[in-house]
């Protein structure tokens, strides 16, 4: 069974590697090896998860707001669970308003800045994370031939009967052993690591919503 405190580290540590990436976007066509159940789509459908007003000149200018960035900010944290992400853009709504009753005619404005922001986070979160999955999977194909080279070395031993003692066979069959059980233990975080972009995407379909409640 996989520690649940271990996964969300690994998780969280493994996606973290890529946030200061200066790597091209992921590629249009997936891998040849892609893992995951999900339909490889490294882009994110604003569409699918926005139904107010355009956002196009508010990705361009959201960062120039201290109050958006600062919320943004928390908004964006992966372990933000949905209940206090909500609490959070009501608090930031109500910022807008008169008594929490009347709506300030800056709130709207600030409302779309602040989807922006969490669409621009969210966006680039998920390029990192599909680029992440991607070096996954090349790092399992390394792991994958490296235990073929080792198995094919300690047949050659055992053909030409070699001592099991001997160090040459030990450090063979040592290396064996340490590649199966880092390949299978990763084999096992496949599924987790896949869902990473799913959740990303869920967090801000609810956040979407509920900034909408506020405009409409």
């Amino acid at each position: 069974m996989i520690n649940k405190f271990f996964l969300s580290f690994f998780v969280i540590s493994f996606f973290s590697i890529f946030v200061s990436s200066a790597d091209s976007a992921p590629k249009d066509k997936p891998p040849k090896k892609w893992p995951c159940d999900q339909v490889y789509n490294p882009q994110l459908n604003l569409t699918t998860i926005w139904q107010g007003p355009p956002i196009e000149s508010s990705l361009k200018d959201w960062w120039k707001h201290d109050d958006v960035i600062e919320y943004v900010n928390t908004l964006s944290d992966p372990t933000l669970i949905e209940e206090d992400g909500k609490k959070l853009i009501k608090e930031f709504a109500k910022k807008y308003t008169y008594a929490g009753f009347i709506k300030k005619a800056e709130q709207k404005e600030k409302l779309i800045f602040l989807f922006a922001g969490l669409y621009q986070k969210a966006k680039d979160r998920r390029s990192r994370q599909y680029k992440g999955i991607i070096k996954f999977v090349e790092r399992q194909e390394d792991l994958r031939k490296a235990i073929g080279s080792s198995s094919k070395l300690i047949r050659k031993y055992r053909k030409e009967k070699l001592d099991q003692k001997s160090e040459k066979y030990q450090a063979a069959a040592s290396q064996l052993e340490w590649n199966t059980r880092v390949f299978d233990q990763r084999t096992r975080l496949t599924e987790y690591v896949c869902e990473e972009p799913v959740f990303n995407t869920q967090r801000l379909g609810y956040q979407s919503r509920e900034i909408l409640s506020f405009i409409k």
